[in-house]
């Protein structure tokens, strides 16, 4: 046996093969074995590949698991890979999920319908895939939240999505009802947050786009009643509006003389972030987002997210529902970040050593959440940390 690409002068031995190109023709050799042994009248055959992926290109991946289907074999294999889930049929999955001391093993497509089903496996591509492999899902409409709240939350508690198991998926629209229906009792036992906007009518025109936020509302409502595994949460406005009303305006300013070059336009701008009426300060955030595409305008917001931006209160919500449980650890290491960058703007009024002490006082079960709370409060009192380890 040779090896040499297509369209090239060069032959070589089979030590020159790749361990990924060895795998491929492992496997192909070994089912067409199988064949062999069932026109011999063998039993059964069962091939167990575990990670396939190892080694092999992300495009072969999925071309070979797309086609990988012989009545001669049974085929069970193990991945993590989300191209492989991506070209594999739900119905046809098991998910291991690790607990303390134990697995549970989820079925995503029991009780669907075949309707159902077939959405879900035409909607499940390389990205959206990974939320079989989550330990925590958030569902959103758009760009900017995608793009802003792994930003925020990184900036913000010091920790990445990806460290707390969460997979943020972008559904690019409202109709989160037919990824949602994957998680329930019946099928995958992980929260899933769902974020999505009100559109609250800024101004009297805008009234249609509330009437269907409400009626989105009623039916997002009624669809997660009674699973505790989904739960929706909702910005009043949008998320842009919201993210300003929040105290925010300082990051928004930020862009107004990149997004605009005349001065009266950049004055008015200024003058509009400034008030406290949300027809004025609203509406110009949107224009704003709108006049460059809320997409881009996310990535440009993301330049100027610190950890004093302040994360909406719907999105702290959605990100604990979807994480389930914090551990000490997680929080211990999001308390220390929160008062290592009180430092920085320290009057020296802030006790950081018996701060940092009461925080490895919890970090050893010495002392409750409440207790550090507590002790918080009396030195950091206007962190954000306070608000947030109290929805924990």
């Amino acid at each position: 046996m040779f090896i040499g690409e297509p369209n090239e002068n060069h032959e070589g031995g089979i030590h020159e093969l790749s361990l990924g190109g060895a795998n491929l023709i492992y496997l192909t050799l070994k089912l067409l074995e199988y064949k062999y042994q069932k026109d011999k009248d063998t039993f059964a055959n069962f091939l167990l590949i575990e990670e396939p992926e190892a080694h092999i290109h992300t495009h072969i991946q999925k071309t070979l698991f797309d086609n990988l289907d012989f009545g001669e074999t049974q085929i069970i294999y193990s991945t993590h890979s989300t191209h492989i889930s991506e070209v594999s049929k739900i119905s046809s999955m098991n998910i291991l999920a690790k607990k303390q001391n134990h697995a549970e093993v989820y079925q995503p497509a029991k009780k669907l319908d075949t309707k159902d089903i077939t959405k879900l496996e035409r909607y499940l591509d390389a990205v959206r895939s990974n939320l079989l492999f989550a330990k925590g899902v958030m569902l959103v409409e758009g760009d900017a939240e995608e793009i802003l709240i792994p930003i925020m939350v990184k900036k913000v508690l010091g920790v990445s999505l990806d460290e707390l198991g969460i997979s943020l998926i972008n559904i690019r629209s409202t109709g989160f009802e037919n990824v949602a229906q994957i998680f329930h009792e019946d099928r995958i036992k992980r929260k899933c947050s769902i974020i999505t906007d009100l559109d609250k009518a800024i101004e009297e025109k805008n009234k249609g786009a509330e009437e269907k936020g409400a009626a989105r509302k009623e039916k997002l409502d009624e669809f997660s009643k009674n699973n505790e595994w989904i739960k929706p949460f909702y910005a009043e406005y949008t998320f842009e509006v919201d993210f300003v009303a929040k105290a925010n305006k300082r990051e928004v300013k930020q862009l107004v003389s990149e997004i605009y070059t005349d001065p009266k336009t950049i004055k008015k701008s200024n003058e509009d972030m400034d008030s406290e009426e949300v027809i004025y300060y609203g509406k110009r955030v949107l224009t704003m987002a709108n006049n460059v595409g809320k997409g881009w305008f996310a990535i440009m917001l993301g330049k100027h997210i610190s950890f004093q931006t302040f994360i909406p209160e719907y999105i702290l919500d959605a990100l604990i529902f979807a994480k389930l449980d914090f551990n000490v650890e997680t929080l211990s290491n999001i308390i220390e970040y929160r008062v290592q960058k009180n430092k920085v703007f320290d009057d020296g009024k802030i006790d950081f050593d018996a701060l940092n002490l009461a925080i490895e006082e919890y970090r050893k079960n010495c002392i409750t959440l409440q207790n550090l709370i507590l002790e918080l409060e009396t030195t950091i009192q206007d962190d954000q940390i306070i608000n947030f380890l109290k929805r924990v």
